[in-house]
């Protein structure tokens, strides 16, 4: 049974979606955890023999993580047809569609 070129940019529009969707998870668990982590070395400082500098650099760079999480997963989501990201307002907005019906640079159906 042949796939018609609509479903096929259906489907991988749907998959690069989820790998969004989990990057941004991820970017958010990481950056909480970063929140914790400083939290722990402004209360007890000597946990576990790391100093309050050690904590912070850890938390440091789970936030960097983060960051990059985050960075990758708005890189991946593109549209099939066109790779352009689809925007929710303009080409200056910084936000992402997150559930568009169709792309708004194209046209073609998404969803």
């Amino acid at each position: 049974m042949a796939r018609t070129g609509k479903n096929t940019v259906v489907e991988e529009f749907e998959r690069r979606r989820a790998r969004m969707l989990r990057s941004f998870g991820a970017c958010m668990l990481l950056i909480a955890f970063s929140l914790c982590v400083t939290q722990i070395a402004d209360s007890f400082p000597g946990l576990f023999g790391i100093g309050r500098k050690g904590w912070m650099a850890f938390a440091a760079a789970q936030f960097a993580a983060g960051v990059v999480f985050a960075l990758m997963g708005f890189r991946q989501y593109r549209c099939p047809v066109c790779h352009q990201i689809p925007r929710a307002h303009d080409k200056y907005y910084l936000g992402v569609a997150v559930d568009p019906e169709k792309c708004p640079n194209c046209g073609v159906r998404l969803r």
